[in-house]
């Protein structure tokens, strides 16, 4: 299983809109992820649809996430950028397939991929954030 670019820079716009804690425009997210702007352009409706981001439009408008980012799962994200079939991959076909018990390897892939679908439903953007930038310590 392998991360597309388009959910890279997907989870790189994210961040950083978790980062920002609140709305920013598209090409001041493009401009802070170095994230060329018209690839960005084409990734947030996908986000959007999937009711991760809300978008408004005209003046002081933007994107912002939708919902917490600890209610936002990775599996949620991969599947709004690269479709409902993108964890069905399978490494010794071309074709996606949600596994077929007369595989010869599905005794061997089937129960991994299923952990690694289990593992991003239930990791979030916000523990992703939290490795990446660790809250700030408070003084005292």
């Amino acid at each position: 299983m392998r991360l597309t670019l388009s959910t890279k820079y997907a989870l790189l716009a994210l961040q950083e809109l978790v980062r920002r804690r609140g709305s920013s425009s598209a090409r001041e997210l493009a401009t802070a992820t170095d994230i060329p702007a018209a690839y960005l352009a084409k990734l947030l409706p996908l986000l959007a649809r999937a009711e991760i981001l809300s978008t408004q439009r005209g003046r002081g408008g933007g994107v912002a996430l939708a919902r917490p980012p600890e209610a936002i799962s990775l599996k949620e994200i991969i599947e709004a950028v690269e479709g409902p079939t993108a964890l069905q991959d399978c490494p010794f076909d071309l074709s996606p397939c949600p596994g077929d018990p007369s595989c010869p390897l599905y005794p061997v892939w089937d129960p991994l991929r299923a952990r690694i679908v289990e593992f991003l439903a239930q990791t979030s953007l916000q523990d992703v954030v939290q490795r990446i930038q660790p809250p700030e310590e408070e003084e005292g």
